[in-house]
Parts: structure tokens; C-alpha cells; sequence
């Protein structure tokens, strides 16, 4: 069993069962000469400063978050193999895998939201200077960003803001795999014949409950205006936050006159605590796949003069997966849909108090309270009919009922939103391929070819006035795909090694899914997928000058060539906002981006309730070629030439390689535009006037990249010690999962990054072998920056090391 916990620092933002496991926070709080009337956003944190009549006035400042992900992995991997060779010239095998696989998700989530309305009279106590860089061969300046502050309440500005918020996210993704696999090979004369056929399944249930619970501040100062009544669910608390020597952190100001008593964040009865918003899912993944071939082999030796052998054969696939999404969500801002934690004080239970574990901070989030995630994994049922429960004694849950509905509904399949977001994809390949294998001495290789037919059929559903209509969308495509490969050796330890492939990248079937499933943030893009998607194509020329200087080592260098077309690229269609900041809260989104009926409006609108249109992503394919040009170096040295005199330390090696590449071409700029927010910003750092618009180029590229591992082998004992190092990047996939809206509107720039990895396995006996991995073990940060590397630090993640042990029987 591994556990994995991770802390970092970015903006508020949400999670799906793909990220790694990460604590976030975020703010940035810039000073601006001349700021708009409004900028606000629910998702980042931004102030903006300016002088008039003497008075210093921030706007804009509106959530910040710190998150804690932990995950615990238990899997347990059963294989057997049985062959036989009834003749000399005939072998038969019967293969048989399965693995069970449990990952649990015990996470929790601190928000300070709101923190905009009272930003007026929070000037930050110091700054410092941060250097945009340049964005399209235009200098956008530098800024000032705040360090230190707080951000207390003020009563008389707003009753409610900041308001305090605490989160848990809790679920499993639950595994079942198999592999069944029966073939065999048959040779007479000159001729083999190798014939096979698999099935493999694999079944995935994510059974997922996430709360949000508000603080109710019981400090007399907050509390009073709370039960005088403004029908809010929040209430006031003061916090405190310092972004000094690269670290982003905030808590509770202990110091003011609002604040609340450990005890207070602490209580499990419930009395300070309303339940704000609650995601129940439990989907389904079935993924299915039938394989075959039939592979010969003609022996040529003696029979064809420059010819050592023919391959030849056929390939058939069929690969399924169905996606069953089966979930219900509710969040609301009105205290008359609120309950109160007395409703289900069963479940509470006190959040982790390891947010400072990370890097030994001092000011950090220890107190608060979650719904059990103990509770959630041994009684998922129990645990949702609670909240149920106490949602329907609600003001707002009666009446739902009443109505025929429920605040938060039960799991049914049959919700025009899970039709909706449900997907079949069912593929199925013919392969056809040959390649002769020629020896002239110095020189050998091979020269093949691939003939390679598709068929996609993809299924979705779409729901228009309760009506289900199915939709079927079907695409093809074939690839002839040659390939060479030259190896020459100019001397006894001197090879020359070239090569010339063409080769395809297929869509993955989440790409080329027809359903909609709608996330629950107001600024998360729905991803829409895009059935008539062709593979990427990718023609490869390489070529390599190795050096065999002693035994077992090796110096080599080459140089590669790489040409695309049809690359993935995702387009993003954004969702318009007014000059106030605010977004269309109707279909069908005229301005753009699609409706999504679900996330709370926030501050993206002045009209209270759910719904608002939200960002497009779609994967589209570039209609231009694309390059890919570099260099690879590396080197391969061991001790066990010198065995007799070095003894046991003639096991030691190491491994060294490092790699550099250039980008370039495409026809498709798909481009990035700031903001309203960060129009604003750049304006102000730049004295120029917006729009200002990027092209995104190639994303998640980087031109450096090497590693280091040390090795040693000898006397049953296997160890690794692997430091890798990447060069800085551009990429959506921001440490914390936010949107452009996030990031001033465009991709950030993960900052570049090395990882210490190990592992050491013993063999105890020619059967068993145990070992043990650690992964980050200099606990390596993730930092990534907005618009440019090293400009303003948009997240910070501190991922914990991992260590797992293991163990494997053979018989």
C-alpha cells in the first residue's frame, strides 16, 4: 500500500479523479494606478490598488483556497502462465492476469471566499515587484504585488465577507482487471507460424461524496449581523496571509477583534457549521478489448542471397468503453437551503492539522472540521441519505418536495443530465504488416511496411425537453506506414544507426466522445469532444553514433527529426463577460462558451442563483505540419569489468542521458486573450490598451530535459537512484486544475523541475524478491508561473515523498 500526500498553493479551483494528489492556495494582490469599477472573479484572487483624495482602496480580491489531497492505493496483481510443447515443433500457452486495484481519496479543502467586498479597507502591509516579460514580442512591463496583509471584516461595508469554508472530497476509484491470452507456435522448415488471441476487461466505479461545509463565525462581532438575518449562509472572518520568500500561505488573524477560538473551528456538534454544497457520484467505466493475430516468419538464410529473414502478418482489434455517469450535486448560498451541522453532527469529524507539514511552516489552516471520510468509505449509503435527510427539513428542501423534486436528488441513471454526459466508444482496427530483414556483414536492418485500417463508432446521447435522442457518429481512416532501419558497424566498437518511420498517435476515447458532462465551477470549461478526429501522424528520422568503450558501456549521440500532421491542439471557446465582470446566465450563450445549468453565479453575475455560461474546450487537429528537431546524448558506464579486483563494488554503474528540441510550424494559432481581470493588470503593468491576445503555440514542450541514474546489480541485490530533470513549460494543465479565467487568460508556465527517485529489490530466494520505491524523495516542489517563467507565481505545490513496499512470489 502507497499513500501519497500532497500540499500546494494555487487558485481556487476544482478536482476531477485524474489529478495528482495536491493542497492548493492562491492570491495575488496587485497595486494599479487606474482600475476598473469591477473586477471580480470566485476563482482568483486579485486586488487592485489606487490613491484618490488620499484614501488607498483595493478591488477585486475574492477567494483563496489551500487544499490537501491524499490518496491510498492497495493492489493486489495475480498472474499465471502455462505452456507446453506436445512436439518438437510445436509450443502452446495459456496466459492469465488479473488485478484489483483500490484508490481512496481522503482530501480536504479550506476556502477564504468573499474577501473582494471588504478589500477597500485592506491595504496589504508590503509588496514586491514582479516583471510580466514580454507576451508577443510586447513588453508588458512589471507591477507591484502584495507580500504581507490581512483581510479583516468590516460590518458596516459587508455583513457576511470574507467568509470561511471547509471541504471534503472523499471516494475511491475501485478497479477490477483480466487478461486472458491462448496462442501458440509452429515451425516446419523455413517457416514459423505464431498464432494468438486476447481478451481483456476492465471495470472502474467511482463512488465519490464531496461536502462543503460554511463557517459560521460565533464571535459576537460576526455573529450578530448573521442573526439579525440577510438570508446568507456565511458570515465574517478574519484572516492572514504572507507570500514572503516564495511561499503562499494563509489563516485565521488570531489577532483581531473578529476572530473565532480553536475551539470554535473545532466543535463537532455542528452549531457552527451549515452544510453550502454536496456532490454525490458513483460512475461506471467498462472497457472491453478482443485481439488477434497471426504472425509468420520465413527463415531466408542461405536461400536469398542479402536476405535473413521475411516477417509478415495480420493484426485484428476491437477495443470498447462505455462511460455510465450516475450523479447528483447541489450548492446553494441561501441559509433557507442550508442545514444547520446539528442535522447530521454524526458525520463530522476534525480535519487533517498537517497543513504546515509540508515545508514547516508557521502560519497555516489546523482547525477545522469535515464530513468523515472514515464515515463516507465504510457507510457511502448511510452517509449520503444523512445529508439528504437533512437537506429535505430544510425552507428550500420542503418546498422541493412539495414540487415533485429534491435539493439533492437520488442517484438515478435516468437523469436527463447523466443521459447526457453517458458515452460509448467502440473501435476496431485491421492491421496488415510486413518487413524483410537483410545482413550484408557491416551492414543490417530491416525494411517494413504497415497497412492500417480504423472504424470509430461513437455514442452519445442528447436531452432536449426531456426528450432522449441518441446520437451515432461514425469515422474512418487508413494509414500506409513505412519504416527502415540501418545499423552499421564502421568498427568493432563504433556503430552507426539510422532510421525512417512513419507511425500514428490514435485520439483517446475521451476525445471523441459525443456526450456533455457539466462540471460544478463557474469558470471550468466543458470539454466537448470531437468524434471526426484523425490520429496524428508522425514521420521520424533518426540517426546515432554509438561508442562501445568497455564492456557493458557506452557513449552515444544522435540527432532526431520529427515531422506531424493531424497533432492534437485544444481550442478553447471562451465565455463572454461585460465590463462589469459579469457573464450571460441564459442559453444559449450567444457571446459564447455553452451554458451550464449547475455552478453557483457568485460574483459572475448580479442576478443570485445557479447557472451561467462557461468556456469551450475542444480537440481539434492542426491542419498545418509540425517539427520536432533535438539532439540525445548518453552514457552508459559500469564496474563489473574490474569484478576480480573490485569484489563487490564491481556491481555499481550509472546512466546518464540528456536531450534538447526545437518546435516549430502548424497552421492552427489557436490564440489566448487576457481577461476583463487581467486586461486590467497588463494595462496597468504595461501602459498599453488591451485586448491582449498570444498565440498558445505547442503546449507541455520542453526544449531541456536529462537524467542521472545511479545503479548497482550483484549478489541478488537490484538498486536505482534516478534524478530527473525538465525544462520549464507552457501548459493547461495547471497544478490545481484552474481555468484561463484563473490565470489572466492564458496557459501558465510550469516552472522547470527535478525529481529524486529509488528503489531496491532483494531476491530472498529464486522464487521470492522484495523491495521497496520511493518516489520525490527530496520532496521537489511544483511551481508555475503566470504568462512567463518567472514572472508572477500563479501555484505553488509541495508534493510529499512516497515510499511502497512489495513483494513478488513466482512458482
Amino acid at each position: 500500500m502507497g499513500k501519497i500526500g500532497y500540499l500546494a498553493f494555487g487558485f481556487k479551483v476544482s478536482f476531477d479523479s485524474k489529478s495528482t494528489s495536491f493542497a492548493t492556495l492562491t492570491f495575488f494582490l496587485f497595486r494599479l494606478n487606474d482600475p476598473p469599477n469591477k473586477i471580480d472573479d470566485n476563482w482568483q484572487v486579485l486586488a487592485f490598488h489606487e490613491n484618490v483624495a488620499g484614501l488607498t482602496k483595493f478591488h477585486g480580491l475574492d477567494q483563496i483556497e489551500v487544499i490537501n489531497k491524499n490518496f491510498e492505493f492497495d493492489t493486489l496483481n495475480l498472474a499465471g502462465s502455462i505452456e507446453a510443447s506436445p512436439t518438437d515443433n510445436l509450443k502452446l500457452f495459456v496466459d492469465g492476469i488479473y488485478t484489483d486495484q483500490e484508490r481512496r481519496q481522503d482530501s480536504s479543502r479550506i476556502q477564504a471566499s468573499g474577501v473582494s467586498s471588504v478589500a477597500d479597507v485592506n491595504v496589504p502591509d508590503t509588496f514586491e515587484t514582479v516583471n510580466f516579460g514580454s507576451l508577443g514580442g510586447v513588453n508588458l512591463g512589471s507591477i507591484q504585488a502584495a507580500l504581507t496583509g490581512v483581510l479583516e471584516p468590516n460590518i458596516a461595508d459587508d455583513d457576511d465577507d470574507p467568509n470561511l469554508r471547509f471541504s471534503s472530497d472523499t471516494g475511491a476509484r475501485l478497479t477490477e482487471s483480466t487478461l486472458f491470452r491462448v496462442g501458440g507456435e509452429y515451425e516446419f522448415g523455413r517457416l514459423s507460424v505464431r498464432a494468438e488471441a486476447s481478451r481483456t476487461s476492465s471495470d472502474t466505479t467511482t463512488p465519490q461524496i464531496d461536502a462543503t461545509l460554511n463557517f459560521i463565525n460565533p464571535n459576537p462581532l460576526s455573529l450578530t449581523p448573521f442573526l439579525a438575518g440577510n438570508g446568507s449562509n456565511d458570515n465574517p472572518v478574519p484572516f492572514l496571509y504572507d507570500l514572503t520568500g516564495g511561499s503562499l500561505a494563509f489563516g485565521i488573524n488570531f489577532d483581531s477583534p473578529f476572530a473565532p477560538t480553536v475551539a470554535d473551528l473545532t466543535d463537532l456538534s455542528g452549531q457552527n457549521v451549515v452544510l453550502d454544497a454536496v456532490t454525490v457520484s458513483n460512475n461506471r467505466t467498462e472497457n472491453r478489448e478482443r485481439a488477434a493475430r497471426l504472425d509468420f516468419t520465413y527463415d531466408a538464410e542461405g536461400a536469398i542471397s542479402f536476405l535473413s529473414s521475411i516477417d509478415f502478418g495480420y493484426r485484428f482489434n476491437n477495443s470498447e468503453s462505455e462511460f455510465t455517469r450516475l450523479r447528483s450535486t447541489f450548492s446553494t448560498g441561501n441559509l433557507d437551503n442550508s442545514p444547520f451541522g446539528t442535522e447530521f453532527a454524526s458525520l463530522l469529524a476534525l480535519g487533517p492539522d498537517n497543513f504546515d507539514d509540508a515545508d514547516g511552516r508557521d502560519l497555516a489552516f489546523r482547525n477545522f472540521v469535515v464530513v468523515d471520510p472514515n464515515q463516507v468509505e465504510n457507510d457511502f449509503n448511510g452517509v449520503f441519505n444523512t445529508l439528504q435527510a437533512a437537506l429535505d427539513g430544510t425552507v428550500g428542501g420542503m418546498n422541493a418536495i412539495a414540487n415533485g423534486g429534491r435539493l439533492l436528488s437520488d442517484l438515478d441513471p435516468n437523469d436527463a443530465g447523466n443521459i447526457a454526459a453517458s458515452f460509448s466508444v467502440d473501435e476496431t482496427t485491421h492491421a496488415f504488416y510486413g518487413q524483410a530483414n537483410f545482413d550484408f556483414g557491416a551492414v543490417r536492418g530491416n525494411v517494413g511496411l504497415r497497412y492500417v485500417d480504423t472504424e470509430v463508432d461513437s455514442v452519445g446521447n442528447q436531452v432536449a425537453n426531456g426528450a432522449v435522442t441518441q446520437v451515432v457518429t461514425t469515422g474512418s481512416y487508413n494509414e500506409l506506414l513505412p519504416r527502415v532501419n540501418l545499423v552499421a558497424d564502421l568498427t568493432d566498437d563504433l556503430a552507426l544507426r539510422a532510421s525512417w518511420t512513419e507511425d500514428l498517435r490514435r485520439p483517446d476515447f475521451n476525445s471523441l466522445s459525443t456526450s456533455i458532462s457539466f462540471p460544478t465551477g463557474p469558470n471550468n470549461a466543458v470539454t466537448i469532444g470531437n468524434p471526426a478526429l484523425s490520429p496524428e501522424t508522425v514521420t521520424s528520422f533518426d540517426a546515432s553514433l554509438s561508442w562501445y568503450f568497455a564492456p557493458s558501456s557506452v557513449i552515444s549521440i544522435g540527432v532526431f527529426h520529427k515531422e506531424r500532421t493531424n497533432l492534437f491542439q485544444t481550442l478553447t471557446e471562451a465565455a463572454v463577460e461585460d465590463a462589469n465582470g459579469f457573464r450571460d446566465i441564459t442559453a444559449p450563450c450567444e457571446g459564447g462558451g455553452i451554458f451550464n445549468p449547475i455552478p453557483d453565479r457568485n460574483v459572475l453575475s448580479d442576478v443570485p442563483g445557479n447557472g451561467l455560461c462557461v468556456p469551450i474546450n475542444t480537440t481539434v487537429n492542426d491542419t498545418g505540419e509540425t517539427t520536432q528537431t533535438g539532439i540525445e546524448i548518453a552514457f552508459q558506464y559500469d564496474l563489473s569489468q574490474f569484478e576480480d579486483t573490485l569484489g563487490f563494488a564491481s556491481g555499481f554503474g550509472i546512466i546518464a542521458n540528456y536531450t534538447y528540441q526545437d518546435f516549430g510550424g502548424g497552421d492552427i494559432e489557436d490564440t489566448s486573450d487576457a481577461d476583463s481581470r487581467g486586461t486590467a493588470i497588463l494595462e496597468a503593468s504595461s501602459g498599453l490598451t488591451g485586448p491582449f491576445t498570444a498565440v498558445r503555440g505547442l503546449l507541455d514542450f520542453s526544449p531541456h530535459a536529462y537524467n542521472v541514474t545511479l545503479y548497482y546489480e550483484k549478489y541478488g541485490i537490484s538498486a536505482r537512484a534516478r534524478y530527473t530533470w525538465r525544462d520549464d513549460f507552457r501548459t493547461l494543465d495547471t497544478a490545481a486544475g484552474a481555468s484561463l479565467g484563473s490565470t489572466i487568460g492564458f496557459p501558465v508556465v510550469t516552472e522547470a523541475r527535478g525529481q529524486l527517485n529509488a528503489s531496491i529489490t532483494y531476491d530472498l530466494t529464486d522464487n521470492i524478491t522484495v523491495g521497496v520505491e520511493g518516489v520525490n524523495l527530496i520532496k521537489s516542489d511544483i511551481t508555475q508561473s503566470c504568462i512567463n517563467s518567472g514572472s508572477l507565481l500563479c501555484f505553488q505545490g509541495l508534493p510529499d515523498r512516497r515510499v511502497t513496499f512489495g513483494a513478488t512470489l513466482r512458482l
